[in-house]
């Protein structure tokens, strides 16, 4: 049987997200990424990520400062430049010829105000986000979860409509929606991604006017997902009694084995004051929570890709979604 986890070595030649621009200065950073470590700090207002190890004795650079142009060993001082060359070691002095260690850096990018890291050259490009440039649109962004499941057991649940009645039941989920109707699922043209679109209804408790009466609580939504390997989704909600319209979207970061940090933006045409935008995170971070409930107990981290669980016809597409993995693991691109 074959397994992703957060390990899975493939996991090292696509992108991944860990965290917004705008959260990294020139304090180092630590972060974990399929179960290594990196740095991520400004020099000269630019981000760049190293492995997070000197290479003199190994010590922590996250546990270092930036001195000058430069990031410093917190051990003995050696200092390495925005390219990784190491370009000082105080115990030489200032003369001296410099030994040839090299930090080890990725793949690195900006897209989507997130800072993207690939450990080796990625196969796979970033999922386009329409949503994102449409000016009447405002992005709401939550803070970033970390959960104890793995990233592809968060966008297998994030993907799954069928559990909406009944993991959801406190928020959006109806008992009128048990049904899952037939519906089609069609794979990308380069065969990592794939678009499903699903009508249903909901129990909609963000609509303000079913307190008054003037609209049933049960309203029709429409569902459209962009999936693209590994770990990314777009969910476009449109709801066409209100005209609200809410892509979420989510980007998933396999840290450890056992642990994920989970980024969602959120990009909606009803969020116009800070009100909104606080009740639109607390809304969303209460429905996210009632996933957790369920995907932090699952009965292990990884998600087995080509047998050892049954499937039915409303699983069509998060089969889909396990053949995509599967073709990751066994491409000959990233051996």
């Amino acid at each position: 049987m074959t397994s992703i986890s957060n390990l899975s070595a493939e996991l090292k030649s696509v992108w991944h997200p860990i965290g917004r621009a705008d959260s990294f200065g020139e304090t180092p950073t630590r972060i974990e990424l399929v179960g290594e470590a990196y740095v991520v700090v400004r020099l000269d207002g630019e981000i760049k990520v190293f492995a997070d190890i000197c290479p003199h004795r190994y010590a922590r650079l996250s546990d270092g400062q930036v001195v000058g142009s430069n990031i410093q060993c917190p051990y003995h001082g050696w200092q390495y430049d925005a390219n990784g060359r190491c370009a000082h070691v105080p115990a030489l002095g200032i003369e001296a010829t410099l030994p040839p260690a090299q930090l080890t850096i990725p793949f690195v990018q900006e897209k989507y105000d997130l800072v993207w890291v690939s450990p080796l050259e990625p196969i796979i490009d970033i999922l386009q986000i329409p949503e994102w440039e449409d000016a009447s649109l405002t992005r709401v962004w939550m803070p970033p979860i970390d959960i104890n499941a793995g990233a592809a057991q968060s966008i297998d649940n994030f993907l799954d409509f069928a559990h909406f009645p009944f993991v959801h039941a406190g928020t959006f989920g109806s008992e009128k929606d048990l049904l899952v109707n037939e519906y089609s699922t069609e794979r990308t043209q380069d065969g990592w991604g794939f678009v499903v679109e699903y009508p249903h209804v909901i129990e909609n408790h963000e609509d303000p006017l079913v307190k008054t009466g003037a609209h049933p609580l049960i309203q029709d939504r429409l569902m459209r997902y962009d999936f693209r390997a590994p770990f990314t989704a777009n969910l476009r909600l449109e709801l066409p009694l209100t005209g609200m319209v809410n892509a979420i979207v989510m980007w998933c970061q396999p840290m450890t084995l056992d642990t994920t940090r989970v980024h969602i933006v959120m990009i909606r045409n009803d969020c116009h004051t800070p009100a909104d935008i606080q009740a639109a995170i607390d809304y969303e971070m209460k429905i996210f929570t009632e996933d957790l409930k369920v995907i932090e107990f699952l009965a292990d981290k990884t998600v087995p890709l080509d047998r050892g669980q049954s499937h039915v016809r409303s699983d069509r597409h998060t089969v889909e979604f396990r053949r995509i993995l599967l073709k990751l693991l066994t491409s000959s691109s990233t051996s």
